[in-house]
C-alpha cells in the first residue's frame, strides 16, 4: 500500500494529463465529455499521443489505488473547468 503523498501526486498527475487531453479534444472540435472514453485516433497524431499519456497516468495511479471511474473523471474535470471559469486569474488570496 502506498502512502497518501504518492496517491495525491499520481492522482494529480492523472487529472493534469486528462486536462491536456480534454483541452485538445475541445480545440479539435470534439465534445470532450462524450469523446474521451471511447474515441480512437490515428497513430502518431497529437490526440493519440495525449490519449496515450493519459492512459499511462491512469495505469500508474491505479497501481497505487487511485482508480476513479470514467464518470468520476468526467465530473472532476467539469468541476475544474467551472472553478477556472469562476477564477480565471487563479485562486483568490487574502490580503494580509
Amino acid at each position: 500500500m502506498s502512502n497518501q503523498t504518492e496517491r495525491n501526486t499520481l492522482g494529480e498527475l492523472l487529472f493534469r494529463e486528462f486536462n491536456a487531453y480534454a483541452t485538445a479534444l475541445t480545440e479539435h472540435g470534439e465534445d470532450w465529455a462524450h469523446a474521451w472514453p471511447s474515441a480512437t485516433w490515428p497513430l502518431h497524431t497529437p490526440l493519440a499521443a495525449l490519449q496515450g499519456r493519459f492512459a499511462v497516468a491512469r495505469e500508474a495511479a491505479a497501481a497505487i489505488g487511485v482508480k476513479p471511474s470514467d464518470s468520476q473523471i468526467t465530473e472532476e474535470h467539469q468541476v475544474r473547468l467551472d472553478y477556472r471559469a469562476l477564477f480565471p486569474n487563479g485562486a483568490p488570496t487574502l490580503i494580509g
